[in-house]
């Protein structure tokens, strides 16, 4: 199920062009900017060098999303790569530029198809803001190139792990997925505990609407007691 988000700051082309090459359970660049933002709200000092990358890194981005209208998939695409190549030093740096530079070079990469430096790029970004509100977002959006690559093992990993970050507002839909994805590796015990484990944490929310179902047709087919 699609997470619809409105983007008020890219241009129509280029909203297009993510949206077809996204897959519906990756988070958007608008929710991680938002979330970046709250980053640096929950900062005390962030020093000059620090806001001089960050402003790099938008820089970049702002390259990427100028002027795209008249672009076709090609031209973006190109954009994209160059965006992440020009990326690559302040994936290096610390602090919310290197966090915001890898979460960006992590969805281009996702948009790619590279889904292995994708995953690279979360880790990274992981590492460098571990007590931030972008930590889950990276975690999730993880789990997502894993299963792209057919690691459904890695995948239910990170998925879990998601959803056990504290004041993860899409927690529910990590749950969900994990369940999902325990699902898809024959593994029906552990989707039914991800799925009663999503029942008990947030019982009226439609994603625990959808997890009861899955329960009942596991049942029904046997799958589950």
């Amino acid at each position: 199920m699609a997470e619809k988000t409105e983007k008020t700051t890219t241009s129509a082309k280029l909203n297009g062009f993510l949206e077809k090459n996204r897959k519906p359970v990756l988070i958007t660049f608008i929710v991680v900017l938002v979330l970046v933002i709250g980053f640096i709200a929950g900062a005390i000092i962030v020093s000059t060098t620090s806001k001089k990358n960050l402003a790099a890194v938008e820089a970049y981005y702002y390259e990427l999303t100028d002027s795209s209208t008249s672009l076709d998939d090609a031209e973006i695409t190109k954009r994209a790569t160059e965006c992440v190549e020009n990326l690559a030093p302040y994936t290096k740096k610390g602090g919310i530029a290197g966090v915001r530079a890898n979460m960006l070079s992590a969805e281009l990469s996702y948009i790619l198809k590279d889904f292995e430096s994708a995953v690279t790029y979360y880790d990274a970004a992981i590492a460098k803001g571990k007590k931030s509100y972008t930590a889950p977002v990276c975690m999730y959006n993880k789990a997502a190139c894993y299963e792209e690559l057919g690691k459904y093992a890695e995948a239910a990993e990170a998925y879990k792990a998601a959803a056990e970050f504290e004041e993860f507002g899409m927690a529910s839909h990590a749950y969900f997925s994990l369940g999902r994805v325990r699902e898809a590796m024959g593994d029906y015990a552990g989707a039914v505990e991800a799925y009663n484990t999503l029942n008990d944490k947030a019982s009226d929310d439609d994603w625990s609407h959808l997890a009861k179902t899955r329960i009942i047709e596991l049942q029904s087919q046997g799958k589950a007691n």
